[in-house]
Formats: structure tokens, sequence, C-alpha cells
């Protein structure tokens, strides 16, 4: 495998930071706005952005092992695109409860 192989999986995986810095700062915030500073009691929105995070880290990792296998790399891209996309659509779904509930 050349080193050009690994360009698209580094460049996935260092797109993956803005998922994490994201889940950091709403877990902080949200911890940030209680008295008791639980640690366990992480944010819904907080855990599916790490999630969101993880699902990219999973991607890259997925087309490192695809290599040059075609059929392997469209099972891989096709599997993160429908994770990564189905966390957004809980994500949503959830700030619009969330919304919702508000008087």
């Amino acid at each position: 495998m050349s080193m050009n192989a690994y360009v698209v999986p580094l460049v996935l995986a260092i797109s993956s930071l803005p998922a994490f810095i994201a889940a950091a700062m709403i877990g902080r915030s949200g911890r940030a706005g209680r008295q008791d500073n639980v640690r366990d009691d992480t944010p819904a929105l907080a855990r599916l952005m790490l999630l969101v995070g993880v699902a990219i880290l999973a991607g890259a990792a997925g087309l490192l092992w695809a290599g040059d296998n075609e059929t392997r790399r469209l099972v891989v891209i096709v599997a993160m695109v429908l994770a990564v996309n189905g966390l957004g659509l809980v994500l949503i779904f959830s700030l619009g409860r969330k919304r919702n509930r508000r008087p």
C-alpha cells in the first residue's frame, strides 16, 4: 500500500475532531449549570456528538482496512454515511423533542 492510501483515512480521522470538541464543550456547559457536578451525568447531546466522532473514526479505520479493495471501500463508506446521518437524525429529533417540552 502506497503512502497516498493513508491520506484519505488521515483526513477523515482529523475531521472527526470537531465532533469531539463539540461533545466536550456541550458536556462541560451541561455540567456547569448543575450544582452537584456529577461526572456521569453527561447530557444526551454530548453523548450523541461523541458517538458521531466515534463513527467517523471507525470509518477512517475501515477505509484504512479496506485499502485498494473497491468493494470493501464501498461497504465502509455506506456504513459510515448511514451511521453518521442516523446519529444526526437522532440528534435533530432529540433537540426537537426537547424544544417541544418547554412551556
